[in-house]
């Protein structure tokens, strides 16, 4: 939405820069083990953080500890 795209069902997803989806390969997971599930949950948190902080940087920043504390 922050890139004037369209959002309702992802339509613009393909729109998207890859300097804004390639980190975000790193949220698939490619095992069922708990550190794979754990370092995707870790790299799936940190592009929210990381997009909330283009709009909110407080807001990230107060979220980013108690994200922390769920991949720890």
């Amino acid at each position: 939405m922050r890139l004037g795209l369209p959002a309702a069902n992802a339509k613009g997803a393909h729109l998207l820069p890859d300097d804004l989806t390639r980190p975000l390969e790193q949220t698939l997971v490619r095992e069922l083990t708990e550190p794979e599930l754990r370092r995707a949950l870790a790299a799936t948190l940190t592009g929210v953080t990381d997009e909330i902080a283009c709009t909110d940087a407080a807001l990230a920043g107060r979220l980013k500890p108690m994200f922390a504390d769920l991949t720890a």
